[in-house]
């Protein structure tokens, strides 16, 4: 009897594809150790925690806005162009920041700025090359899911990264070190055959456009975009969740057991699902995924629960989250125009930000006004409107691929 190989061993046997996952995380990491390296490098200098928030939002909030603008330039030039540009840009911005932190504050903040506008769009750049490198059905399932369960390995090496980096290196050279590691990944991201085809096709002017409507004007896009901020509020809210735990438990690096537990837990979702997909399709799925990870995040309101099983529903907590944004991924790859899909890929990512970026802030203003007794209501808020997003996305009557 012949053995198939489970479709995510499929996928990273597959031409390219270990290759490209490789080098678009390798790019992605800024991300994932830029707010923390900016946090410190201001602390080494000023010290002053309000200009070190400002700073960190202004970077984030500009990545938020130009994942987008950036897809839309690669739908129309290319990957090979953008994504190169783009990373010597956001490069040069972060090692001006770094350098005139101190002297020349507001300079910094501009600059930071354009470190975030010009953040390589890896990510969703990746997304648009899927369909291209894997077969559609289970495969292509699993390879949205691979990508998203990897995408939570970021977020465990990236803190790790940067203490050492600021060990090695000194703060400003830790942001120099992270501007670095993203430069690498894209210009490594770009060297594959697979970008580069994608390229060529774009100027033979197969799939080019340029009066295509921006895919986020596409009302169930629109609705995708919207459920993903969705899912993101309660991960975001979850780093406030789990300080707020820690500090009322009295529990010292409780916090950072509590978030990489949960990153962990996606993990397991990521490798349960690459192993066996799920069935049905996306355009039914999306709300199902997304109500079951609200539920699961429901018992970190019960915060008289003993530590240790907090810990473990933290991890549970986790689990939907890279199917579900495979579902997203996959939905989204259906719905855009091919001509346009690196953009719409884009606005879901910078929904999912800006979802994460909403969940902290308000969760940490609730809990700063009202104390730590008061994280159950944050949870129960964060997952009552990640169910309310998720039923934005029930199929119509008419038509499931509108």
């Amino acid at each position: 009897m012949t053995r198939t190989s489970p479709p995510v061993v499929s996928v990273l046997r597959s031409r390219h594809t270990a290759y490209l996952l490789f080098t678009s995380l390798l790019g992605r990491l800024p991300g994932a150790m830029a707010a923390l390296a900016i946090v410190q490098l201001v602390r080494s200098t000023s010290g002053d925690f309000g200009f070190a928030g400002l700073i960190t939002a202004v970077y984030v909030v500009a990545g938020a806005v130009g994942q987008p603008l950036l897809g839309r330039l690669i739908d129309r030039l290319g990957q090979v162009a953008i994504l190169a540009l783009s990373g010597i840009l956001s490069f040069l911005a972060f090692t001006g920041m770094a350098l005139t932190l101190e002297p020349l504050p507001g300079l910094a903040v501009a600059l930071a700025a354009a470190a975030g506008v010009f953040t390589p769009p890896l990510e969703p750049a990746l997304r648009a090359l899927w369909p291209r490198l894997v077969s559609p059905g289970p495969q292509l399932k699993a390879a949205f899911s691979l990508d998203a369960g990897a995408q939570e390995i970021i977020f465990i090496i990236g803190p790790l990264l940067t203490v050492v980096g600021i060990a090695v290196f000194g703060p400003v050279g830790n942001l120099l070190f992270a501007a670095g590691l993203g430069l690498v990944g894209a210009l490594a991201f770009i060297l594959n055959p697979a970008p580069r085809a994608a390229s060529a096709h774009r100027r033979a002017g197969g799939a080019a456009h340029p009066g295509i409507r921006s895919p986020i004007l596409m009302p169930a896009v629109a609705r995708v975009a919207a459920f993903t901020f969705g899912i993101g509020v309660p991960v975001g809210a979850l780093t406030i969740v789990a300080t707020a735990s820690e500090a009322a438990r009295d529990s010292d690096g409780l916090a950072g057991w509590i978030l990489a537990v949960n990153a962990a837990g996606a993990l397991v979702g990521a490798t349960v699902v690459g192993i066996r997909p799920l069935g049905s399709t996306p355009a039914r799925l999306l709300t199902v995924c997304g109500l079951l990870l609200a539920v699961g995040y429901l018992p970190l309101a019960a915060t008289g629960l003993p530590t240790w099983a907090y810990i473990v529903v933290a991890g549970v907590s986790g689990l939907m989250l890279p199917p579900t944004l495979g579902q997203v991924f996959e939905r989204i790859s259906q719905l855009s125009p091919a001509a346009a899909l690196t953009e719409a890929n884009g606005w879901v990512v910078s929904a999912m930000t800006l979802g994460i970026g909403a969940g902290t802030l308000v969760a940490g203003a609730v809990v700063g006004a009202a104390g730590t007794s008061v994280v159950a209501w944050v949870v129960l808020g964060a997952s009552a409107l990640t169910t309310l997003l998720s039923l934005s996305v029930l199929p119509r009557r008419a038509s499931v691929t509108e």
